[in-house]
């Protein structure tokens, strides 16, 4: 590429000193870079005459016309991958955006102030297709212990999952409530198509609460909170995502007896990608408010 640029040089400054002047470099440089070209082109690119500008061959105007378009895609080529370098791609789930990045978002321009921050939200199947895709470069998941397929992945935090009523339903003032207890009121689960509809029957299963009286089937936590408050059913979601609510009184916490349950939050990263803002990024998810919840 070098050589091409050098050879260009030549022939758009008519000569060899002024072509060395143009890219500041000696003239001897730019005879030998010629020169070697010449033999890997095996003939000569100008012909020669004492006191006059050196004259393109037949072949080294073929070459030109070759140099000028390589040349021009490789500018057009660096252009990209500058701006490219000056983007900040990531994915993440509705949870992850709603519930940790809505303070980091007020910061988001002054933090990175050169940078062109391209969010994108979804479920766990479509963020992780966007990352998978190369679509994005950093992508946040939420998901049981190891139950990211395809990827590598980090755990910066994990949540508790609490069942939930209305402050007037049957179960809300009973203690350790049983398992079969519980199933035999109408729930509001997460839609079953979904990973995190299906993650969050596994980790039920798991516990031993197996039957239940499906109310509603629900793909935004949004939409789980509010159909708890419309007296539809109970639920079993992600703490952190009504910890006002149970703060206000709005929501209960039921007393179940099972173990706690967690989600964890992962990121998958693009090792590629070379922006320290990533990285920052990450550090402000795993700062945000607290990931133990």
């Amino acid at each position: 590429m070098r050589k091409l640029e050098v050879f260009a040089a030549v022939v758009e400054a008519r000569g060899f000193g002024a072509a060395a002047v143009a890219l500041d470099i000696s003239q001897p440089s730019v005879s030998v870079h010629v020169r070697v070209l010449e033999a890997q082109m095996g003939t000569s690119l100008f012909s020669r005459q004492a006191g006059l500008s050196p004259q393109l061959t037949d072949a080294g105007r073929t070459l030109y016309a070759y140099a000028q378009e390589t040349l021009e895609r490789a500018r057009a080529m660096s252009a990209e991958f500058r701006q490219d370098r000056n983007k900040l791609r990531f994915a993440a789930q509705r949870f992850v955006t709603n519930y940790l990045l809505a303070k980091t978002f007020e910061t988001l321009s002054t933090s990175f102030p050169h940078i062109e921050v391209i969010a994108r939200t979804g479920t766990f199947d479509e963020v992780h297709g966007l990352f998978r895709s190369g679509a994005v470069d950093l992508a946040f998941l939420l998901c049981a212990l190891g139950d990211v397929p395809e990827l590598h992945t980090e755990i910066i935090g994990r949540f508790r999952l609490a069942f939930i009523a209305r402050p007037d339903h049957p179960l809300a003032k009973q203690q350790c409530i049983s398992r079969d207890t519980l199933a035999s009121y109408p729930f509001i689960s997460a839609y079953r198509g979904s990973h995190f509809g299906r993650t969050i029957e596994g980790m039920l299963r798991a516990v031993g609460i197996t039957e239940l009286t499906v109310a509603a089937q629900v793909q935004e936590l949004r939409m789980v909170r509010e159909m708890v408050m419309a007296g539809m059913g109970i639920a079993c979601t992600v703490r952190r995502s009504v910890h006002k609510d149970l703060a206000d009184g709005t929501i209960v916490e039921l007393d179940v007896d099972v173990d706690p349950m967690h989600l964890v939050l992962s990121y998958s990263r693009n090792p590629k990608a070379l922006i320290p803002e990533i990285d920052r990024l990450i550090d402000m998810v795993r700062r945000s408010e607290s990931l133990t919840n």
